[in-house]
């Protein structure tokens, strides 16, 4: 074989490797990391809203109320040690992020299980929200609905995943 002078010539002393198999592309968005974690471990997902029955709706909520409960043990211990002088740094939010977290984990996974798109229902929340920042403030900050202020469209977000408009 001739390769010309401006091409290396091919290394022929060890046996061609076929292509490495490219990994699957990664989730890129929180609710895609739940579907992959509800693929792996086989639970029934949903691709479009479905009303669940009794037991799955409850566990839902049991699920959602103990990650809220133990996230707002975190909240309270952090303000304990506040409230008592003593120093907290950064680190120190590790327990609570990661309640956090988990809170976030069954709540996705609820949207999953209930076949609702958790980023298009983000979307259209955050959308509103979005509306309020000309709103007023509360003494501690949180911002209020301004005059004319509409909320989120959830309903068509979940009409238009569910193919049709009831």
């Amino acid at each position: 074989m001739t390769v010309p002078a401006d091409h290396p010539a091919p290394d022929t002393s060890a046996p061609a490797q076929p292509a490495a198999a490219q990994p699957a592309a990664a989730p890129t968005s929180n609710a895609r990391h739940l579907r992959a974690f509800h693929d792996a471990i086989g639970e029934d997902c949903r691709d479009t809203p479905t009303v669940p029955d009794r037991d799955l709706l409850a566990l839902r909520r049991t699920l959602i109320q103990e990650e809220a409960a133990e996230v707002d043990a975190e909240f309270r211990a952090l303000a304990a040690r506040l409230d008592a002088g003593e120093p907290v740094a950064a680190t120190d939010l590790t327990a609570l992020a990661h309640e956090l977290a988990d809170l976030l984990y069954v709540t996705y996974g609820a949207f999953d299980r209930l076949g609702l798109d958790a980023d298009a229902v983000f979307a259209e929340v955050h959308r509103a929200n979005l509306t309020k920042a000309s709103g007023p403030r509360r003494a501690d900050g949180k911002i209020l609905k301004p005059e004319g202020w509409q909320p989120a469209d959830v309903r068509s977000v979940i009409e238009r995943a569910a193919g049709s408009r009831k």
